[in-house]
């Protein structure tokens, strides 16, 4: 057994980087380091590498010779050491990393001995803790002596043991503040063993010593009531410790021999209460009876021969642990007792048992987690267990069990459960039933628990397979220990622990014997670790002391000596090493570090990476703070700092800034004065953008102007020229009155002509215009035209002339566009050449390359010509040559070539000597349709002549020529709806159009007028007229808008609506037509067509009247829904069949049902189908009748009660005046009247 006063010894040799191991001479200097003299060089040690100095002939700075003989510090801290040379010392230079050589007769007397003669190197001896330590100068030994008695205890070498002094041979000794001693030797380096060592006491084997454990591998440990240690091992049987007597018992298997152990493969110790030690094994149980130092087995009666746990509870039942299952012990029968394999801790290795305070069983299986059960009639013969909570991982029930392998349950003084798995600690709480997880994260060395004690202090005693751990419950800290703390290992066995009642000592066994220790003697180390630099790397090289680094001395002395260090702008990556200089555990050091200025926290790390790197730094100042703490976690409160200073680059020094600034006065100078000319520059620009928006301002308004003007114009235009034109219709034959209407017909349609081009220059100048393009013969076409001016030249005397190569070209054009560019410019070539002059129209094609194919049309005419200055702007809007005309001719004309992706071009010249001149205008086209892709296009035949220009070419009707034709036959036959005129509405703000289509239609119709669109829906609403006529633009409300409210109101819906606008774009007609309105007429307008697009409304009214009535007559049912009214009289009829046997049926009912009033029901149904509500009621019970009649399965009576009539007569009344004969007399028909009634 090992003494308490037994030094633990780490040893340091030529393997863990001395360069020698003979030891002549230690000492710690002032930052911490320790320095060793050796016979190879002197070394400095920081608890993980050795730094070695050695003698240099050539620098007279190193030391004088490599064999050490003795070191020694001396009161200012400065370091002596005296070498195997006699004439010279030296001392260590702090700050420059070297050494001073003093010749011997110089050295200051540091001890006299009695003879006066100086002594420069001494042994000696050190106190700590009432010992001494001293080396004995006659055996070279190290001695330990205990001051109070006297006692003293040599160390003796031990090379078989590293945890032993390795040489007898001490060369000197030393002990630092720390309490840590070293000791020298002459053959083996240096030995360090710290003083105030963790008291734990090491059992383990000894192969020479009787008086030891059977083997190192504990599995067991139990004190019984006498005070006598039980150790269990792994498979070496059991050793008894009397620990007063000092003696050791041993117990094993004896092949032959019943009174000794079943098995020598020990699982688990433990004694009840009557004082029988129960022991399990691998291979049975077995109870010993300390008394008669008797063995009784048990085996056959068990779950399985493996005991893993064996616990005796409060009621002094004993309960066992094996490999599959769990068994109570039946002291009556001396034999166990299985429970049922149903049970849920059956078939399952039992490792650990706990009965808790309030008598509830907890069984820990390895793998299967925790049961915990209920026992009912707890202590008796019947008692049983009822399993009331399972904890597992994967369990159903909700759970914080961090893994299903159990080693270990320990309940503490609060009742708190801890549970020691294979994955970490757990604490559950019976009063929250939850759970708190502790592991490795949370300080813990290790997370598979073996074992878990609570000492006195509140304090929690943890072992697994790297140590043992402390941890407090109040403040949840924790403390590890391992091998260098003085534990047996670092591995202890699962369920290997035991505290003392009496002693409460604690017991730990693991792979090398055990420990034993008192809590209470287990003190944390209160000295915090000196904390010192041992490196600086620049650009991943170590830097020496006055060493020039990118032309710049970073240490002009010893980097713990500098308070900053300066590094310069390529300096881009530094590295810092550091070391605590606490040396009796240097594995178990922290350490946190930071640069402030760069880093936002501490950063943590631990003995294995103690520097702290940073790269691309930028300038500026930073300071680096590094701390550390022991293995006990006491941290130094003042950290160690070094301030760092990186150097900006040159292009970033205050005389770099001055350069720029002046680089930037000038700069800015520069600016200024370009600044000036462009604002200059832009002043004249703004001024001459400001009279182009003029212009263009200008420019718009008087299109804006012309537009308006021109709107305004077609309503009177209107009222002179449909006048004009029923006074040519009423001529009698007074030629001279016809031609007088004649010349005003054909001005008013040339005034028409110029309103519908500047409306179409407008539609151009906003991008509405759009081709409807044909493919046809464009050579034709163009020859049709010019036909039309043949007269006029003739007249003229004007030489007029059309040239066309090839006769045919067949292109895709919009007749109306093209018709427009020629009509233009040949109206420009008559109006300029003088009489007997000259015009040619030519036309030719032009192939460029392989597929471009191009039209070109000339108009050639030998006027007066164009100056070259206007040539330039004639094709601009409102420029024209000469005194006539608007000026938009030519640029509408160039932006219809334009949109056909064309050009117009002009070429003149002016009147040479010989009076000789001419204007030539080119228009292009393109000969593809590649420019109608976004266009309305359409294939048709090439028209006639006659279909193309009529001899009278009208500009004021666009389309409806046909239908006036048709109809005009008829439209002297008045139209009468049930024996009355139609009423019509006229809605229309413009008093004078007003009055004259009221005047107009008064003769066949029924007229009502409205001068704004409010008033005309009161109007429509009221009268509920046939048709209305309403002007789109209006005040109060426009035509669209009543157009959209009539068509959505059910009592006004069936009225057709005829639209009047002076908007004629096609957007403007199909915005009309899709608010519900059934035509769209422009003005000015034809009055015959009005009266005809009227006529042909009215007569389709009552021609769908017609066929309603006649559908009502078929087939109510089945009607189809084709328009709101039809939709509204689909209604009615299936509300009056879904009553149709309901006699008391009335127009009231309907009129609630549809949501009309008597009245508008009445006018809406007899517009729709010429009856009335009642009569609609009578012909669908009718039309009921017949179908049943025909069935043949009812008699007459039950047919009109079925239909709705009471009484039976007047049905007979009403079906014989519907249909000419009675009931009856259709069924006795062969034909049962179907074709007389269909």
């Amino acid at each position: 057994m090992a003494q308490n006063l037994t030094l633990r010894f780490d040893q340091l040799t030529s393997e863990n980087g001395l360069p020698q191991n003979t030891i002549h001479g230690i000492v710690k200097d002032k930052f911490g380091f320790m320095w060793f003299g050796t016979w190879a060089g002197l070394c400095r040690y920081d608890g993980y590498k050795f730094t070695t100095y050695r003698s240099d002939p050539h620098n007279l700075r190193s030391i004088v010779n490599n064999r050490i003989h003795s070191l020694f510090k001396d009161s200012n801290q400065d370091i002596w050491i005296q070498t195997f040379d006699t004439l010279t010392m030296c001392k260590y230079n702090y700050e420059t990393d070297d050494f001073i050589r003093i010749p011997q007769n110089k050295v200051p007397v540091i001890i006299k001995e009695s003879n006066n003669r100086p002594r420069h190197y001494i042994r000696t001896y050190f106190i700590a803790n009432q010992y001494k330590w001293s080396m004995d100068t006659w055996t070279k030994a190290l001695v330990q002596t205990h001051i109070p008695s006297g006692k003293q205890h040599t160390y003796k070498a031990n090379p078989s043991n590293k945890l032993a002094l390795n040489d007898e041979f001490v060369a000197d000794i030393y002990l630092d503040n720390h309490n840590i001693l070293w000791v020298g030797t002459y053959s083996y380096g240096v030995n360090k063993a710290n003083v105030n060592a963790k008291p734990f006491t090491i059992y383990h084997h000894d192969p020479d010593n009787k008086n030891s454990i059977l083997d190192n591998n504990t599995r067991a440990i139990l004190e019984d009531n006498a005070g006598n240690l039980w150790i269990g091992t792994r498979d070496k049987g059991i050793t008894v410790i009397n620990r007063k007597a000092g003696s050791f018992t041993h117990y094993t298997q004896s092949n032959g021999d019943n009174n000794t152990l079943i098995n020598n493969q020990i699982r688990k110790i433990y004694q009840d209460q009557h004082g029988f030690i129960w022991i399990g094994t691998k291979k049975g149980l077995d109870r010993f009876d300390p008394k008669s130092k008797r063995f009784y087995h048990y085996g056959e009666t068990l779950p399985s021969s493996a005991v893993y746990s064996i616990m005796e509870d409060s009621n002094k039942s004993l309960w066992v642990g094996t490999w599959r299952g769990l068994a109570k012990y039946d002291r009556k029968k001396d034999s166990f007792v299985n429970y049922d394999k149903s049970t849920p801790v059956q078939q399952r290795n039992i490792r650990v048992i706990l009965e808790d305070r309030n008598k509830n069983l907890w069984v820990g299986s390895e793998g299967g987690g925790i049961i915990v059960f209920k026992r009912r009639a707890p202590g008796r013969e019947n008692e049983s267990l009822i399993p009331y909570l399972t904890y597992t991982v994967n369990g159903q029930t909700a759970n914080g069990l961090s893994d299903n392998r159990i080693y270990s349950l320990y309940e503490d003084k609060q009742g708190l459960i801890w549970i020691g798995t294979g994955n970490g600690l757990n604490c559950y709480s019976t009063k929250t039933k939850k759970f708190r997880q502790f592991s490795v994260e949370h300080g813990l060395a290790d997370a598979m628990i073996a074992g878990v004690l609570e000492d006195d202090n509140n304090c929690l005693w943890i072992s697994h397979k790297r140590g043992l751990s402390k941890l407090n419950k109040r403040t949840f800290k924790v403390q590890n220990y391992t091998l260098k703390d003085g534990l047996q290992s670092n591995e202890f066995s699962e369920d290997t622990f035991h505290k003392s009642k009496l002693s409460k000592e604690m017991f730990f066994g693991g792979n090398n014997g055990f420990n034993t220790f008192y809590a209470d003697s287990i003190k944390e180390e209160k000295f915090y670790p000196q904390i010192a630099f041992t490196d600086l790397q620049v650009l991943n090289k170590p830097v020496k002391i006055n060493q020039k680094v990118n032309g710049n001395v970073i240490l002009p002395k010893s980097l713990n000596l500098m308070k900053e260090i300066t590094l310069s702008p390529e300096d881009k990556s530094i590295a810092i090493e550091f070391a605590a200089l606490h040396f009796s555990n240097p594995a178990g050091n922290k350490y946190a570090y930071m640069l402030e200025g760069f880093d936002k926290d501490w950063i943590y790390t631990d003995a294995s990476v103690r520097v702290a790197s940073y790269s691309n730094l930028a300038s500026g100042k930073y300071t680096f703070k590094v701390r550390a703490s022991n293995s006990d976690g006491i941290w130094n409160p003042i950290p160690l700092t070094l301030g760092i200073i990186v150097i900006p680059p040159f292009w970033r020094t205050n005389w770099a800034y001055l350069f720029y600034l002046l680089i930037i006065a000038v700069f800015l100078y520069i600016v200024y004065v370009y600044s000036s000319k462009i604002a200059s520059l832009k002043s004249k620009l703004i001024y001459e953008s400001l009279i182009r928006e003029k212009e263009y301002e200008l420019h718009q308004s008087k299109l804006q102007f012309f537009t308006q003007i021109s709107h305004e114009i077609k309503t009177p235009l209107t009222l002179i020229l449909s006048p004009i034109e029923r006074l040519i219709q009423m001529d009698e034959g007074n030629n001279r009155v016809y031609n007088q209407l004649t010349i005003m017909k054909r001005n008013g349609d040339r005034l028409l002509k110029l309103l519908n081009q500047l409306l179409d220059f407008r539609k151009f100048e906003t991008g509405n215009i759009q081709l409807n393009g044909v493919e046809r013969d464009i050579v034709s076409f163009i020859k049709e035209i010019c036909i039309s001016f043949e007269q006029l030249a003739a007249q003229r005397d004007i030489s007029y002339n059309f040239i066309a190569s090839p006769d045919v070209v067949i292109l895709w054009f919009d007749e109306d566009k093209i018709e427009k560019i020629i009509f233009n410019l040949l109206s420009n070539a008559f109006k300029f050449v003088p009489d007997n002059g000259e015009i040619t129209l030519s036309i030719q094609t032009y192939k460029y390359g392989i597929s471009t194919q191009k039209l070109f049309i000339k108009v050639i005419d030998n006027g007066p010509g164009i100056p070259k200055n206007r040539i330039r702007t004639i094709f601009q809007p409102f420029q024209q040559y000469g005194t006539e005309g608007t000026g938009l001719g030519l640029s509408y004309s160039k932006g219809l070539a334009e949109l056909h992706g064309g050009t117009i071009t002009a070429e003149s010249r002016l009147p040479d000597l010989n009076g000789e001149s001419y204007t030539c205008f080119t228009v292009s086209l393109p000969i593809t349709y590649k420019f109608l892709k976004n266009t309305d296009t359409q294939s048709a035949p090439a028209p006639s002549a006659a279909e193309v220009y009529p001899q009278q070419r009208s500009y004021l009707i666009e389309d409806g020529i046909d239908e006036v034709r048709e109809v005009e036959d008829g439209s002297k036959t008045p139209i009468v709806i049930d024996g009355r005129k139609p009423v019509l509405a006229i809605i229309e703000d413009n008093e004078d159009m007003r009055n004259y289509l009221s005047s107009y239609f008064n003769d066949k119709y029924t007229v009502h007028s409205a001068e704004d669109g409010k008033k005309g829906i009161e109007l429509v609403e009221k009268v509920l007229p046939d048709l209305v006529i309403s002007d789109v633009m209006m005040p109060e409300m426009t035509g669209t808008e009543v157009c959209r409210r009539l068509k959505t109101d059910m009592r006004t819906s069936h009225i057709p609506i005829i639209l009047l606008t002076a908007r004629s774009p096609l957007c403007f007609k199909i915005e009309g037509l899709e608010t519900g309105a059934d035509d769209y007429i422009t003005k000015p307008f034809s009055l015959k067509l009005l009266s005809v697009r009227v006529r042909n409304l009215l007569l389709s009214r009552i021609s769908m009247r017609e066929r309603f009535k006649t559908e009502f007559s078929l087939q109510p049912s089945n009607v189809a829904i084709t328009s709101p009214d039809e939709k509204f009289l689909s209604n009615v009829l299936e509300y009056i069949e879904s009553r149709i046997s309901d006699h008391t049926l009335s127009v009231e009912d309907i009129c609630r049902e549809i949501g009309l009033s008597r009245t508008h029901l009445y006018r809406k149904t007899k517009a729709l189908t010429g009856l009335s509500m009642a009569d609609v009621i009578r012909n669908i019970r009718l039309k009921r009748a017949v179908q049943l009649l025909e069935q043949e399965k009812l008699n007459i009576n039950e047919v009109a009660y079925m239909v709705g009539f009471l009484d039976v007569d007047y049905f007979r009344k009403c079906f014989k005046t519907e249909y000419g004969f009675t009931p009856s007399e259709f069924q006795k028909s062969s034909l049962k009247g179907r074709n007389q009634i269909n």
